[in-house]
């Protein structure tokens, strides 16, 4: 066997030659590829992040100017109350769940159901005119608990400086 390998040395040598640096090549371009994938999976990571970010940032500013603008007596009560129950749960920072939300959600749904938009204006007189004594009377049950919601919702969401050092 040993005069085998002898005979054979030198193709061997030349074989090893090839086989090394082709298989270090390939261990390299495996490498490279591996830290590509990784580089792109921490880009696609951080363009999610900043999206959720920027959502956030949305939903923040939308829920500070409906709260801005209930104070401010620019929005109904009502309408606030529909926006607001169904941008609060998708906003991060401020806990839905929490006793002081609820009757936010009492309100919401009491008149969740109350038409809207085109389908309001295809209800017939009577109708409307009931759905609006029904939006009426729950505005006004829950009208000093939905203002007082807002100006702290208000207070959580401004941008300003004074509230951000408020917050920190």
């Amino acid at each position: 066997m040993l005069s085998a390998l002898a005979e054979y040395q030198l193709y061997i040598f030349i074989a090893c030659g090839i086989i090394i640096p082709a298989l270090c090549y390939a261990i390299y371009l495996q490498w490279q590829t591996f830290n590509e994938m990784k580089i792109d999976k921490e880009r696609k990571r951080e363009e999610i992040l900043a999206g959720q970010k920027k959502r956030q940032q949305g939903l923040r500013e939308s829920i500070e100017i409906i709260s801005m603008a209930t104070i401010q007596e620019q929005c109904e009560i009502s309408e606030a109350c529909l926006r607001i129950a169904n941008l609060l749960p998708l906003y991060d920072h401020i806990d839905h769940t929490e006793e002081q939300w609820k009757p936010l959600f009492a309100m919401y749904e009491e008149i969740r159901e109350l038409k809207t938009l085109e389908a309001r204006k295809d209800l017939r007189a009577s109708e409307r005119f009931s759905e609006d004594k029904r939006r009426f009377a729950s505005e006004e049950k829950f009208q000093k608990e939905i203002l007082t919601i807002c100006e702290e919702l208000y207070r959580l969401t401004r941008t300003d400086k004074a509230s951000s050092q408020e917050l920190h």
